[in-house]
């Protein structure tokens, strides 16, 4: 692929995420975060909650099916020296945690809790107020972080209105590159979104690269990138 966008820290594909996997080296990076389309249900039940769209679906990319997902990942954990890790659905978290993708080790299923998180609509049902992050690490590799005895609970609000339905938390993201990477290293996130995970690698004196399919949050994730570096400890 051509590069959409680049510079000293990161670059930026846009394509699909399975080409570009299919022909990385084995251990080309250093470790891997991202946030991978979800569930056909889920994706179903996210409805936006603002002015006359009230009530429409809020995702317009395609969701995943477990096979979809298994399979990026055993990529991704080929691709990476050390970590893999992942927002995910409950559901897909639940099932890589009892049966991971090849080549890799489920860890912990850790748990974002939302401070401000969108209401049940329908309000006959609790809302859903956290989402699952898979820690997944390289079977043939001993496991090591940058955490300590911590657990693997972050408790932030939900981003909005910054041009992507799924936007994590910078300052949560900037923590997993604290935790599981070191000065210099290398981060691959191959469903980049609005460059999330690009940003939080940037900040922090990593290395980046980010795939995404649609040429619209390249943009986002470009003109992003474009900012000077943020006033972070690069640790």
């Amino acid at each position: 692929m051509k590069p959409y966008y680049q510079d000293d820290a990161v670059t930026i594909y846009h394509g699909d995420s399975t080409d570009y996997l299919r022909e990385s080296p084995d251990c080309s990076v250093d470790c891997v975060i991202t946030d991978p389309p979800y569930a056909d249900r889920t994706h179903a039940m996210a409805k936006t909650n603002k002015g006359k769209g009230h009530g429409t679906p809020a995702i317009s990319f395609q969701s995943f099916s477990k096979d979809n997902l298994t399979v990026a990942l055993a990529e991704c954990g080929r691709a990476s020296r050390r970590w893999v890790i992942s927002t995910l659905d409950y559901v897909h978290a639940v099932s890589l945690d009892v049966a991971p993708p090849n080549g890799l080790r489920s860890l912990r299923v850790g748990v974002w809790v939302k401070t401000n998180p969108m209401p049940q609509i329908s309000a006959d049902r609790p809302g859903q107020g956290w989402e699952a992050i898979s820690f997944l690490h390289r079977a043939d590799v001993k496991p090591r972080w940058n955490g300590g005895g911590r657990s693997g609970v972050w408790i932030h609000s939900v981003v909005q209105n910054e041009g992507h339905p799924t936007v994590k938390p910078l300052s949560m993201v900037c923590d997993w590159v604290h935790l599981f990477t070191d000065l210099g290293d290398s981060i691959l996130d191959p469903f980049m979104g609005s460059g999330t995970t690009l940003r939080a690698a940037k900040d922090l004196g990593r290395k980046a690269i980010g795939i995404e399919i649609e040429e619209r949050y390249c943009e986002i994730a470009a003109k992003r990138m474009a900012q000077e570096v943020l006033p972070l400890e690069a640790s």
